[in-house]
């Protein structure tokens, strides 16, 4: 080997070449890209139609989802008050958490750029630390929704048979229907906050969806020695 090798210094030189092509990256963030119409970027709540069910932190899989309380955002009646907080830097943008929220306010938005030193910095309140993104929408639920919304009809007594007797109007539902209904339930427990006696409503539920019939029963009389009563007030 010599002493001075000619060749390998040479060679570094050869990436002058490169200075009169086109870059293939951007100067960011002075310039971006738009991102096609169903790009999956970051998300973005309607805050006043959320309803603080928290489906969207239980069924994420990155544990990118928490629930808070928001300063201005107050619970009331079908409100729990809290709101999707959202890390970033975990999410995978799989949209289940779209997918599967109740009233359609969660969303995916076409941005998807964002630079910062501080990890901190990536937990969003969708929709309050990014209102731009309502005009921005990309991906919702409207043709993709994992819940049922049809409800289904409870039979009842015509109303010439319910004048001849005093006989129950509601004839309930049989076995199939029952569990059909019941696996409707999202498990958001909004019903056990405004139940005066916080009976266990979603476990109750989810017990006749999954055929425990017998587990049903044991949780509904677990803290209500009056649950039938109680289910008619209600329903």
């Amino acid at each position: 080997m010599s002493f001075f090798d000619l060749k390998g210094t040479l060679k570094p030189l050869t990436a002058l070449k490169q200075f009169g092509r086109k870059p293939h990256t951007i100067d960011f963030p002075k310039v971006s890209l738009e991102a096609a119409d169903r790009y999956r970027g970051f998300h973005y709540n309607e805050i006043d139609e959320c309803i603080g069910c928290g489906n969207c932190s239980t069924i994420c899989q990155n544990a990118a989802i928490d629930m808070i309380r928001v300063e201005g955002v107050e619970g009331k009646k079908g409100d729990s008050g809290l709101r999707p907080r959202v890390d970033n830097g975990r999410c995978c943008w799989c949209a289940l958490c779209v997918e599967v929220c109740p009233t359609g306010s969660l969303s995916l938005t076409t941005d998807y750029m964002y630079v910062s030193d501080d990890p901190d910095s990536f937990l969003w309140v969708p929709g309050i630390d990014n209102p731009e993104g309502k005009n921005k929408l990309s991906f919702t639920s409207a043709d993709t929704s994992l819940n049922d919304f049809n409800r289904i009809p409870m039979p009842e007594l015509e109303g010439m048979d319910r004048v001849k007797s005093f006989a129950e109007v509601v004839l309930g539902y049989n076995e199939e229907m029952a569990r059909a209904e019941a696996s409707r339930c999202i498990s958001c427990g909004l019903c056990t906050e405004v139940c005066p006696d916080h009976m266990h409503i979603p476990e109750y539920i989810n017990a006749i969806a999954s055929g425990n019939d017998a587990d049903a029963v044991r949780i509904i009389y677990d803290n209500n020695p009056l649950p039938e009563m109680c289910g008619k007030v209600c329903t």
